[in-house]
């Protein structure tokens, strides 16, 4: 069991989850951030931090001393490749013994992916297994979590969605955690790469079909052509590379891949998988009526 572990992307979606799932377990661990504040107030004073960057290979270094295993995790964006790619030389400059990465989903990692995200993801896998050490690429399907995005529009009654019959297993980011720190903990030697699902495949339509039952009001699907989505997202302000990557992995998720499921959370966590309704009972605040209409893009497109 590792004593000391880091947590690089702590504040996010899924090292948060990690988070939280490693406290449970009794760990103590650590959280690496560019902003102490926020940190403190998701964790709490008692939680120990270290200030770093990124962009910065020095402060990573800082960051590593005294620790055994490591949590690397950082949002999309265009720079997502090199600041991990600069974690892991960081890393094979210390003496961590452990490198769990969160990935993305398994239908994009390929050196030939027609994802950016998915060949970044490739690539930051690759580096990782060339520097020796013991190392996880935990590749999840899209989050759950991503629906919380279309707050407004569902409680409004409406889920934008692709066009098409999509079916994805959407999977739970708390699962996500939940495996990351079973992993991050383990004596055992890990398996190389995990392929994370929930426990059933949905289409756009059967998730409308399950938030207006679990909701108690009528959810109604809006398939939006991927043209269209584009003019939507840049007119509200959008960055492009962040359209782009949307319409990618959308393109990408209409593979059957994308409704692959796998019992990787039950077997590594010993509990099931979380269902969308059990999901949606959790968060059903978050879905409440408001007076707010406002347009949403599909936000089952992002994984990691």
């Amino acid at each position: 069991m590792a004593d000391a572990v880091l947590i690089i992307g702590a504040t996010g979606t899924v090292g948060a989850a990690t988070m939280d799932a490693l406290r449970t377990a009794g760990a103590q661990p650590i959280a690496f951030t560019r902003d102490p504040e926020r940190a403190t107030a998701l964790f709490g004073r008692r939680t120990p931090l270290r200030v770093g960057d990124l962009a910065d290979e020095a402060s990573v270094r800082a960051a590593l001393e005294g620790v055994d295993a490591v949590l690397l995790c950082s949002g999309h964006g265009p720079a997502m490749r090199e600041q991990q790619l600069t974690a892991i030389r960081a890393v094979e400059a210390s003496d961590v013994s452990r490198v769990v990465k969160i990935s993305g989903s398994p239908v994009s990692i390929k050196a030939d992916s027609p994802a950016s995200t998915g060949r970044d993801h490739h690539a930051v896998e690759e580096a990782l297994r060339a520097i020796g050490r013991v190392n996880v690429a935990i590749r999840p399907n899209p989050f759950m979590q991503n629906f919380l995005e279309q707050a407004p529009a569902v409680a409004g009654g409406a889920l934008p969605a692709p066009t098409g019959e999509l079916r994805v297993s959407f999977v739970d980011a708390r699962d996500i955690g939940r495996v990351a720190a079973s992993t991050l903990l383990s004596t055992e030697p890990p398996e190389p790469v995990l392929e994370l699902t929930g426990p059933e495949a949905l289409t756009w339509s059967d998730v409308a079909a399950i938030m207006s039952d679990a909701l108690g009001r009528s959810i109604t699907e809006y398939p939006t052509p991927p043209d269209v989505l584009r003019q939507a997202l840049l007119g509200m302000g959008r960055p492009e590379w962040l359209v782009e990557h949307m319409l990618e992995l959308m393109a990408v998720l209409r593979e059957p891949e994308a409704a692959q499921v796998t019992d990787t959370v039950e077997q590594i966590t010993r509990q099931p998988a979380t269902t969308l309704r059990e999901f949606l009972a959790d968060y059903n605040s978050a879905f409440a009526r408001t007076t707010s209409t406002a347009p949403a893009a599909p936000s089952t497109i992002h994984a990691a």
